[in-house]
């Protein structure tokens, strides 16, 4: 038997299913021969048998010895020697062989041996089947089995034994729809043991090749009696889903199809990744139901076929399983786990044999995959369950491993969860020292008990209870990995999971690995908690850039945050290593991942061509050997950065040349060599990864952002291109990248936009032209150009730069008919110049020596410079030369022959071309140069790229086509006027007609290269846009019409002309000719009859069919000759028979008269194809002219309306176009060019010989580099800022967005609660009668009208004015205290005379607020003085209702005194100070021809908001204007703490300011945030408009205020609505610039 000592007792047994002794038994080293080869395999004794005699003296003797002894087994009936000889056959055998495992079959067979019963004891009397007391029946035994006496005693180490395995493979469920065929295993529990069990880690690598996982999830619970509610088994299986998916975990369960682990099995089943994700059953073979199917000896046959004798390995047995409903205590095995191990121990009956065996698997598999000294996490989940469940989670918690318990499941798991709960910590003495220990009070050991008891009272004789109470006090002392989850929790499960993980402590290694499964994952927030907020967790610069490496590589953008913002130095990160590593691991799905696999492939095939080239290619074997070496070379470098620069390089059609292009990250080696852009680069890595929020992340902190977003830009625009080469057809992905571009380029727009705003033009001009090293020296400006950015080209400031350029050094404001009439010198010199030198790279350079005041005074010669070299000069030059050019060619191509003739004598006539012809000529050559010089100064690098790019332009291939075209013309012309005598011959195509023929093409070329003359046209531009784009929707609009033409054309010619004597081309020509045609209304009525007589007309036709005609006439009319006959036919066809006497009936034919037309109609053919054709023709007309071409006139309309909608943005495109084009061509327009070439060439010559010139222009070249530098510094610096205001305007909106949704919410909440109060009070009144007259009602909140008294108003000394219906005393929360609800009042129940039944506010009264009032206000007398207390309303008089003021502008959904200080009116005097605004110019302004004013605003103490002044007024003594004199001294001019004589100076300028410059604003009822029904804010407010002096002294805070201050109102400022209205009403009395204009504030 095997043992724990002994290594080498692993070795099976050599009992087979069949009771024969097996012969493939190892040899130990001490008995193998000398000179025997390792390799012998003895399969079984007939291989032994069949070996020849030279053979059989190869083997061991001692193996022949015991072979002939185990022969004579069989024949030994005696028990003792049965147990004495196998024992004894074992030991012999194990060291007399040796087995090569060189298959899966070999290996089992090998290592995992199974456990049979060999001695039948009867346990219960069965006639057909009787049972052992093992469990099994006398059929399910092996042969060989000894029976026993019923009385003998069965004992499982003596009556059972190992034998080799018999059940292992694959198993086919039928009848069920499985995407796999789940692997399983039959082991001995004997295999449970340590130094066996270590074999299974071949079997999960080599065998069964299983990825390696990063977590392992253990589940356990309820099996048979599983009774879950279906909201926690919906969250288990979700959570569960969730963290294999993300993890790439292997589940371990029982492995059976009921309870949890059919739960399990289900979700893996729905799931797309059941194939992704490993599940492992670990169950008892006795309790197996059908376990006999999975028996080897009913394995499947299996087909030989090519592949399984190349992969031994792969020919594994396979059965079929039968799933079916199982009896009693069986179980059936789960479809849906991907692998079985099913554990023996020689019985049927015994449960639970299987625990053991899988927590040693566990271990295993922990143990398996341990990384720098630390295990693979594991997690138990416990879902119900029972007592063995809750003995596998404290094996799991002593292990150190974590469990999480769903509570609600019931049974076992409720259990736990109360008593991990209600357990308490005490301390206790044990063994004299004192330790902490968890126990139960003794109402909870009672409750526990109870829950014991209900689920498990018939196991209570086996002393369940204190078994369970023990085991879950334990469990209950790991309180830091144990988490109890459930369903009503915020997080879900796999949240949990996590947690519990992160909760356990360790060393470095084991903060690695849990940051490592949190980033896997995908929870940043549990990291943050779990980890990162302990302090005595830190990461060395190292954990933290392999953490970043890895957080980037599985786009984990919230983890790339949380660590940068941890302290992970991203320069330092990015290395060419680390760099090297990401690229290389792309995901497969990405569309950079993509591009480098098709280099990859365009390298090989240019390596192979290349070795043919070198006539490797004739060594055969020689040179495949030498090409394999390197692919191998190349898959063991991997994609290198110089790959990554290729193809940025190709997206960015080879203008920019990335750092990566350098030669030293083409070698293999990589280095810690760190880049100054990391950023940057980290964001074209993210966009071509397809990693927008990562991208995005990495934007943020680019050095030049605007740049980086457009390449992002271009790259996304790039992949989606691809997408369609590609062939994808993934709709999604193709939007996700189009949103993902857009948004860049609208990121590089809204920084734009803020440097627009926020900097002056010499800022912005820097940014759009400053050279930039990072990208190649280009700058914005190209890059704009080169990405296709239109709407970043379309930005104001692009366009205002573009301006610059394109006016040069003339001023902006010149017209356009100056600027032409200017263009004979010497006129220039009288235009106006601005006070900026152009640079040659674009850049305006500003002279700081001049100011605006004083423009520079140019010379003459220099104004004429910079006249004729600005591009709208060079522009109307070009178009004028041109139109000349147009205008003589057209002459002379439309010249006569006759004009030729009366020139016989000229030049011309003689070969000599006429002055015309050179100017033409002349203007063509002269734009090659032109061309080619536009081709050179391209962005591109590369030569061919240039050309490439240049010739992408439709109108640049049109001046290639019509130059061409002009030379060969031209060359003909020569050669007719020179040689050719016949040239005007019309029977032949001479060169004269050639010439005409060519030269009409290159004119029609030309006259389209001058339609590009109208784009800079705002007007025109956008027009020649929607032409294109309607011309490709009509390229394949033709594609239909070719179908329906072709379709009727070719059948009315079959049918029309059966007897056709054309060419074939000739007849399709004709007959699309027709049809085409035919669409544009070409039909006439007598043409089909024309066509029918002369497609079916013949001599023979017409004679046939004529003299059938006259026999029938015979019949009808008795005619008995010739003659008669004649006459007959005369009579009835009515046309001349002359020609029918003389038998020439071709005449009929030829003259298509009315008598062919009719007689061939009256032919069965003709008459068939007459109304065939006919019918044919309405259909296609039907077709064709109403379905097709309204067709078309939609996809017109519908290209016009997307075309109008971006009409902007095409003409800035365009323009930009034209403006950049004419910048680089030469100021001489053509055929002048040609001059200005010859000077470049000569000046070029000049400076290769002047020495000094070199030196010059090398010193120039160095301060432009150093200026370069300095200003690409300082624009970083500015984006940078950009990237700031508007990362601070995202989070303003952001939390604007959030403010918002929680003012709807509450909203909400308030109709909620309105709505329970009115339901409330349905109730209270569903006895009483509704009545419809207000005054009989007797509801709280109605006021009687007719039984209020009416009081006369108090005298006030200005005229009041009602107040708006207002809004802010309704809103909500009230604003004088957290927490209190109004009432919800619609606006037209806000008025007391309308019916309201049910409106019972809140009573509410800050006891808070310090108040003189009484509690009670019955005791005040309102509408007068009030012991000394003025309160008469400034509005009107209000009425009282038991004893309670009434709010004078309706119901406010509140009671009570709120938070003012008074009952009824609360009087406030509000003094507006106002002064005339003037900036630093001392100037006053104004915006639309009205002044702009300047406020006084104080903030109060524990304000944030600006206010207008004011104090309350409410003594019956105080004047009014003393009050107002007082608001302005008290808060705005306090100078009393300042100076005594400043101070008495400010009071007799106020004094001043009252006795002239005060006006009455508003008086009365004043709409506030704290008015309620029974308490109100009136105000009396006044405008005081200071003068001079008082308007320059600066204001000093007063009492209660925290900061007094001037706000100009030439745009709104951030103030209460109330306090906007005040202002607003004051703007309006004063007559100056009003910011409100327009707005309903209350």
């Amino acid at each position: 038997m095997a043992t724990d000592d002994n290594p080498d007792t692993s070795a099976p047994t050599m009992t087979n299913e069949n009771g024969t002794i097996n012969t493939e038994v190892p040899l130990s080293k001490g008995h193998q021969k000398k000179g025997e080869s390792k390799d012998v395999v003895i399969e079984n004794e007939s291989a032994v048998n069949g070996m020849d005699e030279e053979a059989k003296k190869n083997l061991d003797p001692n193996y022949l010895k015991n072979r002939e002894l185990f022969r004579k087994i069989g024949e030994i009936k005696s028990e003792k020697l049965l147990s004495e000889h196998v024992e004894l056959g074992l030991n012999k055998l194990r060291s007399s062989s040796i087995v090569v495992e060189k298959t899966f079959e070999d290996w089992v067979k090998r290592n995992v041996n199974v456990r049979e019963c060999i001695k039948f004891v009867k346990k219960k009397d069965n006639k057909d089947n009787p049972i052992c007391k093992c469990g099994n029946k006398r059929n399910d035994h092996i042969p060989r089995t000894v029976e026993q006496p019923p009385d003998s005693k069965w004992e499982q180490k003596s009556c059972t034994t190992l034998i080799e395995n018999n059940a292992f493979g694959k198993i086919n469920f039928s009848g069920v729809d499985t995407n796999t065929q789940p692997q399983y295993m039959r082991v001995a529990v004997d295999n449970g043991h340590s130094n066996t069990i270590k074999k299974m880690e071949r079997l999960f690598t080599e065998f069964w090749k299983l990825n390696e996982p990063d977590l392992l999830i253990s589940v356990t619970g309820g099996a048979k009696s599983f009774n879950v509610s279906h909201d926690i088994c919906v969250s288990f299986q979700q959570g569960l889903l969730s963290a294999a998916k993300s993890t790439n975990a292997w589940l371990i369960t029982g492995g059976q199809n009921c309870g949890v682990m059919k739960l399990v099995g289900d979700v893996i089943g729905r799931s797309i990744f059941t194939s992704k994700i490993c599940t492992i059953g670990v169950g008892n073979w006795g309790k197996t139901w059908r376990r006999e199917m999975l028996l080897n000896r009913n394995r499947i046959p299996i087909d030989t076929d090519e592949e399984s004798v190349l992969h031994p390995q792969a020919r594994e047995p396979i059965v079929n399983y039968t799933l079916d409903a199982p009896a009693k205590g069986y179980a059936a095995l789960d479809p849906n786990h991907t692998h079985h191990f099913l554990v023996d121990d020689g019985t049927a009956e015994k449960e639970g044999i299987e625990i053991e065996f899988r927590g040693e698997l566990e271990n295993l598999i922990c143990n398996m995959f341990t990384k720098d000294g630390v295990s693979l996490p594991m997690v138990c989940i416990m879902i119900e369950g029972g007592m063995q469940s809750i003995d596998q989670a404290v094996s799991t918690l002593r292990k150190g491993n974590t469990l999480v318990v769903l509570k609600g499941s019931g049974r076992a798991s409720d259990i736990l969860c109360y008593g991990f709960e209600h357990s308490i910590e005490i301390e206790k003495v044990v063994d004299g020292e004192t330790k902490k220990i968890r126990t139960l009070s003794d109402q909870c050991r009672k409750e526990m008990i109870k829950l014991i008891d209900k689920d498990f009272s018939k196991y209570r004789a086996q002393g369940i209870v204190d078994k369970m109470i023990n085991a879950v006090l334990e469990i209950s002392s790991f309180r830091e990995t144990v988490t109890v989850f459930s369903i009503y929790n915020p997080e879900p499960l796999d949240f949990y999971i996590l947690s519990s993980l992160m909760q356990s402590s360790g060393n470095s290694a084991t903060r690695m690995r849990q940051m490592r499964l949190a980033i896997t994952w995908g929870h940043a927030r549990v990291a943050k908690e779990f980890i990162f907020s302990r302090k005595e967790y830190k990461f060395s610069s190292g954990e933290l850039n392999s953490l970043l490496l890895f957080s980037i590589i599985k786009q984990r953008t919230a983890f790339v945050k949380l660590l940068i913002d941890y302290g992970a130095d991203v320069r330092a990160f990015v290395t060419q290593t680390h760099l090297t590593r990401l690229y290389n691991e792309l995901r497969s799905s990405t569309g950079g991942y993509r591009l480098l696999q098709e280099k990859r492939k365009k390298e090989k095939i240019e390596r192979g061509k290349n070795a043919k080239s070198d006539g490797d290619i004739k060594n055969g074997r020689k040179n495949r050997n030498r090409f394999s070496i390197r692919r191998k070379d190349k898959a063991l470098r991997g994609v290198m950065l110089s790959d990554v620069g290729s193809i940025i390089g190709t997206i960015m059609q080879g203008s920019y040349k990335s750092i990566f292009c350098d030669p030293k990250y083409n070698e293999r080696a990589q280095g810690d060599e760190t880049f100054e852009n990391p950023f940057d680069i980290l964001t074209m890595y993210s966009a071509l990864a397809d990693c927008q929020p990562m991208a995005l992340l990495f934007w943020e902190n680019c050095k030049t952002p605007m740049a980086t977003g457009l390449v992002a830009h271009k790259i996304y625009m790039f992949l989606d291109k691809m997408e369609g080469k590609w062939a994808r057809m993934d709709e999604e992905m193709t939007e996700k990248l189009e949103n993902a571009a857009h948004e860049f380029e609208m990121l590089s727009c809204s920084l734009l936009t803020a440097c627009y705003h926020h900097y002056d033009k010499s800022e912005w001009i820097n940014i759009l032209t400053v050279k930039m090293k990072d990208w190649g020296h280009l700058s914005l400006f190209d890059i704009a150009t080169i990405t296709n950015s239109k709407n970043f080209i379309s930005h104001a400031a692009y366009q205002s730069h573009l301006t610059d350029i394109w006016m040069g050094n003339i001023h902006a404001s010149t017209p356009t008919w100056k600027l032409l009439l200017s263009i004979i010198p010497p006129l220039p010199i009288f235009l106006s110049f601005n006070n900026r030198v152009t640079n040659k790279d674009g850049t305006m350079k500003r002279l700081d020596s001049l100011s605006e005041e004083n423009p520079p005074k140019f010379s003459s010669r220099e104004r004429l410079e910079l006249y004729y070299t600005s591009p709208v000069i060079k522009f109307f030059l070009n178009t004028i030369t041109y139109v000349i050019f147009l205008m003589l060619f057209m002459s002379r191509l439309i010249e006569t022959k006759s004009k030729n003739i009366k020139s016989e004598n000229s030049q011309e006539s003689s070969g000599v071309p006429g002055a015309p012809d050179l100017y033409t000529l002349i203007f063509v050559v002269s734009t090659l140069p032109v061309e080619v010089s536009m081709i050179m100064k391209k962005h591109t690098k590369s030569i061919k790229k240039k050309v490439l790019n240049h010739f992408k332009r439709v109108y640049n291939i049109s001046d290639f086509l019509a130059v061409l075209l002009f030379l060969v013309a031209f060359i003909i012309k020569v050669k007719t006027n020179s040689s050719d005598s016949d040239a005007y011959n019309l029977n032949t195509f001479s060169s004269y007609h050639q010439y005409r023929l060519i030269a009409s093409l290159c004119f029609g070329f030309y006259s389209f290269r001058f339609v590009q003359m109208f784009e800079i046209n705002s007007q025109i531009g956008p027009k020649l846009f929607m032409l294109k784009r309607m011309s490709i929707d009509l390229f394949f609009f033709l594609f239909l019409l070719l179908v329906f033409t072709l379709t009727y054309s070719i059948a009315s010619e079959a049918l029309l002309y059966p007897f056709n004597d054309n060419s074939l081309g000739e007849s399709i020509f004709l007959a699309v000719k027709r049809s085409y045609l035919n669409v544009f209304g070409d039909i006439a009525s007598d043409e089909m009859d024309k066509k029918l007589v002369k497609g079916h007309c013949s001599a023979e036709v017409i004679k046939q069919t004529f003299w059938n005609g006259i026999e029938e006439s015979v019949v009808m009319n008795n005619a008995t000759n010739v003659t008669a006959l004649i006459d007959v036919a005369q009579t009835r066809y009515q046309f001349d028979l002359k020609p029918l006497r003389n038998n020439r009936y071709e005449d009929y034919c030829k003259e298509s008269s009315s008598m062919s037309i009719d007689v061939i109609k009256r032919t069965t053919v003709g008459e068939v194809n007459y109304y065939i054709t006919f019918f044919l023709l309405c259909a296609y007309l039907l077709f064709v002219n109403i379905m097709l071409i309204n067709l078309l006139i939609a996809i017109f309309s519908n290209t016009y309306a997307e075309s109008e909608a971006k009409s902007g943005i095409i003409y800035k495109t365009q323009r930009a176009e034209v403006i950049q084009e004419f910048k680089a061509r030469p100021w001489l327009p053509n055929p002048l060019s040609l001059l200005y070439f010859v000077i470049i060439f000569v000046q070029y010559i000049i400076d290769k010989c002047l020495c000094k010139k070199k030196l010059y222009r090398s010193q120039i070249k160095k301060v432009n580099r150093q200026n370069a530098s300095f200003n690409a510094f300082r624009a970083s610096l500015i984006e940078n800022e950009c990237v700031a205001i508007y990362m601070r305007r995202k989070k303003a909106m952001a939390a604007s967005t959030n403010v918002l949704l929680e003012q709807i919410q509450l909203k909400i909440k308030n109709v909620n609660t309105s709505i329970e109060r009115i339901e409330t009070h349905l109730k209270k009144n569903n006895t009483a009668v509704k009545r419809t007259d207000a005054e009989e009602l007797e509801l709280p909140g109605v006021v009687n009208v007719a039984q209020v008294p009416k009081r006369e108003p108090s005298p006030t000394p200005e005229s009041r004015e009602a107040p708006p219906l207002h809004k802010l005393s309704r809103s909500n929360p009230y604003a004088g205290a957290d927490g209190i609800v109004r009432a919800c009042v619609p606006d037209e129940k806000v008025p007391w005379e309308s019916t309201f039944e049910w409106y019972d506010p809140l009573d509410f009264t800050d006891e808070k607020i310090a108040s003189p009032e009484t509690d009670n206000p019955e005791d005040i007398s309102f509408n007068t003085t009030d012991k000394g207390i003025n309160r008469v309303s400034l509005y009107k008089p209000y009425l009282v209702m038991d004893g309670d003021p009434v709010n004078p502008a309706g119901r406010t959904g509140l009671k009570g005194r709120g938070c003012l200080q008074r009952w009824g009116p609360n009087k406030f005097a509000v003094t507006i100070v106002t002064r005339w605004a003037r900036p630093a110019t001392g100037n006053t302004f104004s915006i639309k021809n009205k002044q702009v004013i300047e406020v006084l605003l104080v903030r109060e103490d524990k304000t944030q908001i600006f206010t207008l002044p004011k104090i309350q007024m409410d003594k019956a003594d105080e004047k009014r204007i003393e009050m107002h004199r007082k608001v302005m001294k008290m808060k705005c001019y306090d100078y009393d703490d300042v100076s005594s004589i400043e101070s008495e100076n400010v009071d007799k300028m106020i004094s001043k300011a009252f006795e002239s410059n005060i006006m009455d604003v508003y008086s009365g009822y004043f709409d506030d945030s704290v008015n309620t029904d029974n308490s109100w804010v009136e105000v009396d407010a006044i405008n005081i408009h200071v003068d001079a002096a008082l308007s320059t002294t600066p204001p000093v805070k007063g009492h209660g205020v925290v900061e007094a201050s001037w706000t100009m109102l030439n745009k709104k400022p951030t103030l209460r609505p109330n306090d906007a209205w005040l202002l607003k009403r004051t703007c309006n009395k004063l007559k100056c610039y009003n910011a409100w204009r327009g707005e309903v504030l209350m």
